[in-house]
C-alpha cells in the first residue's frame, strides 16, 4: 500500500514542477506583453500627431513599422498558446481554463506574487490602451468627416455625382458641373 501512495506522490511533484517551470516561461511571455502594449500605446500616440501633422511620409513609415512589429509578434501569440495548452495538459483541464487568475490558485510563493503582479499591469495596460485606441479612432472619423466636409465645400453638393459610364464606356459628366467653382 505505502508504494501506490509514493507513486501518487512523486506523481503530484512532477507536475507541480512541470506547472512552476511553464509558469516560469509564462511569466517571459506576459513581459513580452507588457512590452508589447507599451510599444502600442507609444505608436498610437505617434499615430495621432503625425495625422495631426499630415506627415505623410512618417505615417507610411509608421504603419510599414506597426506591421513589421506585428507579424514578429505573432510568435509572442504562438507561444503563450502554447503554454496554455501544455499547462491544461499538466492540470488536467480545459485549455479555456487557464487564465491568470486561475494559475494563481495552482502557484505559491515568489511564482505567485509575479504572476499577480503581471495580471494587474496588464489590466491597467489594456484599460489604458482601449482608452488610447478609442481615441484614435475618434480623430481619424473626424478627420474623414473635415474630408469630406472640405470636398463638398469645394465640389458643391452635386459633387458626389461625379462622371457616369455608357454601356460603350464613355464618360459622360453631368451638364454645368465644373471640378471647382471659380465665382467670386
Amino acid at each position: 500500500m505505502g508504494l501506490p501512495r509514493m507513486e501518487g506522490d512523486c506523481h503530484r511533484e512532477e507536475r507541480r514542477v512541470a506547472v512552476q517551470t511553464r509558469v516560469t516561461v509564462l511569466l517571459d511571455v506576459l513581459d513580452e506583453d507588457i512590452r508589447h502594449v507599451e510599444t502600442t500605446l507609444v505608436k498610437l500616440d505617434t499615430l495621432r500627431g503625425l495625422l495631426i501633422k499630415r506627415d505623410d511620409g512618417a505615417l507610411e513609415r509608421l504603419l510599414e513599422d506597426i506591421h513589421k512589429r506585428g507579424e514578429e509578434y505573432a510568435a509572442t501569440e504562438r507561444r503563450r498558446q502554447d503554454l496554455r495548452r501544455d499547462l491544461a495538459t499538466d492540470l488536467g483541464w480545459k485549455e479555456g481554463d487557464v487564465t491568470m487568475t486561475n494559475l494563481l490558485t495552482q502557484v505559491a510563493g515568489h511564482l505567485r506574487s509575479a504572476l499577480a503582479e503581471r495580471q494587474t499591469r496588464l489590466k491597467v495596460l489594456i484599460a489604458r490602451l482601449k482608452r488610447e485606441h478609442a481615441l484614435t479612432a475618434l480623430l481619424i472619423s473626424d478627420c474623414g468627416r473635415f474630408n469630406r466636409s472640405l470636398l463638398q465645400v469645394f465640389l458643391g453638393p452635386f459633387g458626389k455625382a461625379g462622371a457616369t459610364y455608357s454601356p460603350t464606356g464613355a464618360a459622360q459628366r453631368p451638364a454645368g458641373m465644373a471640378l471647382l467653382n471659380m465665382q467670386f
